[in-house]
């Protein structure tokens, strides 16, 4: 008796994990319709934050059921037609929400029985009004099921754009400018790393205390059930795995950590910031480099700015939890020169506006939401910004370009443009701050090591981290 009643409550919450796992999935689908910018992210973040009272697994579930089906739909769209007459693309977005979900778990989550799949798939058409295709959800998924080592996938030799674009689920255009600028081989392991599960990255701010209280802190941290492993680009940065929000990380409300990828961490330290340089950053939102800049330059301050009052309350949020008293953010447009801030910052960080291709393991909507032709735009918007970040260097300081794309025309292609527009700009290539771990060194862009592409992956055999593209130079 007490068995089955535990069998029913598990049930129970196998399906309302579920149901919530269709919602998310349904407004997503509804905006990919209608073609409007969502967040996913934070889609899923507020829906987790709405079911707070859910354990750590059922939440872990979600999340990872929510994700996949949302950034692999079409390899899954791919896989469902070849069994089904019906195409996903003609399905109601309800039973196309629920043939993906049955679909992920069968192929990709192994810790899920698929007989479970199938049944709670089923489970979820009646209840949402769809009797009558019970029967056809069933009959698909379980034939999904019975032949998932026979599934045809398109030829990687004969086309390899179609199979980027199904394997990885990325569109055609992506999977084509990825060939083409990496090669196949490159091009999917990037594009296979995107798809990974990634540990939270936190950086301990040394601000906070010595290496002891630093120690200190880890150990409450593991002690709360939180794997760490120290990241080895940076001494204080720690990969966390089993982490129930940031918020529940022991030390969030003191301040002891910032969540930072340490791609983003090692372009502040490319920067060579000093304890009393004033920095710039003139593209600042969400705040983490800004706020690393704050602790490296602890006896200085940091001009934080970025376009919208709710950017700027991000950057103003960040710094208030991390108690980061000379970091000062505001609104301002960076397509708009101040005058009252010529010539006055010994740094100038500039992590401008990109096609965001380089974070795309972390952001998968943006593989969805980006254009081949925001590509050009933008970098048209870097150099037109560029123009007056220039302006801010002081003689003999450092300004440095970077970005989170791995596109050429967004990259190298406007650090040439600087170099060529010396004139305008007065800024000449420096190498960069000596942040750079040794084992990165090797991957600058330059004989000089003024500059550095990060891919995913790469390389082998280290942590992941997202794809970053940093240039340093000087004004002379």
């Amino acid at each position: 008796m007490d068995r089955n009643n535990s069998s029913n409550k598990n049930n129970k919450k196998g399906s309302l994990t579920r149901e919530i796992v269709l919602d998310i999935l349904l407004e997503a689908d509804a905006a990919d319709r209608k073609n409007t910018s969502i967040r996913t992210d934070r889609l899923i973040r507020d829906v987790l934050d709405k079911y707070d009272y859910l354990d750590t697994r059922d939440k872990a579930f979600i999340r990872r059921l929510s994700n996949d089906c949302i950034e692999k739909r079409m390899t899954l769209d791919h896989v469902i037609d070849g069994f089904s007459k019906i195409k996903t693309g003609k399905m109601k977005p309800v039973i196309r929400c629920i043939m993906r979900m049955g679909c992920d778990q069968i192929l990709f989550m192994e810790s899920v029985p698929s007989s479970a799949a199938c049944n709670e798939a089923v489970l979820l058409a009646g209840k949402k009004g769809f009797q009558g295709l019970k029967g056809f959800v069933n009959g698909v998924l379980r034939n999904i099921d019975r032949n998932k080592d026979e599934i045809r996938w398109p030829d990687k030799e004969k086309d390899p754009v179609v199979f980027l674009t199904v394997r990885y689920s990325v569109p055609e255009w992506i999977a084509s400018y990825f060939l083409k600028s990496f090669g196949i081989e490159r091009a999917e392991r990037i594009l296979a790393f995107y798809l990974m599960e990634r540990p939270v990255t936190v950086r301990y701010l040394t601000v906070r205390g010595d290496k002891a209280a630093e120690e200190k802190w880890m150990s409450e941290v593991k002690a709360a059930g939180i794997s760490a492993v120290p990241n080895p680009y940076y001494e204080h940065a720690y990969d966390l795995t089993g982490v129930d929000g940031v918020a529940k990380i022991p030390g969030y409300d003191e301040g002891m950590f910032a969540v930072q990828d340490i791609s983003s961490m090692l372009a502040v330290l490319c920067a060579g910031i000093r304890s009393e340089d004033v920095v710039v950053d003139v593209c600042a939102a969400p705040g983490g480099k800004s706020c690393f800049a704050a602790e490296l330059a602890h006896k200085g301050k940091v001009l934080s700015f970025d376009l919208s009052d709710g950017k700027v309350d991000l950057i103003k949020d960040n710094a208030k939890r991390l108690k980061l008293d000379n970091l000062k953010a505001e609104v301002h447009d960076a397509l708009e020169f101040d005058d009252s801030l010529e010539a006055s910052a010994d740094v100038v960080i500039c992590d401008l506006p990109c096609s965001g291709l380089g974070v795309i393991g972390r952001k998968p909507d943006i593989k969805f939401r980006v254009k081949p032709e925001d590509i050009t735009e933008l970098a048209e918007l870097q150099r037109n910004i560029l123009v007056n970040a220039a302006r801010y260097v002081k003689h003999g300081g450092r300004l440095i370009f970077s970005t989170c794309t791995v596109s050429r025309e967004e990259n190298e292609d406007n650090r040439r443009w600087i170099i060529d527009n010396e004139e305008l700009l007065h800024l000449k290539p420096a190498k960069l701050g000596e942040g750079l771990p040794e084992s990165l060194i090797k991957m600058t862009g330059d004989d000089e090591g003024t500059y550095v592409r990060f891919l995913t992956g790469e390389p082998e055999g280290m942590p992941l981290m997202d794809g970053f593209f940093v240039s340093a130079f000087i004004k002379e």
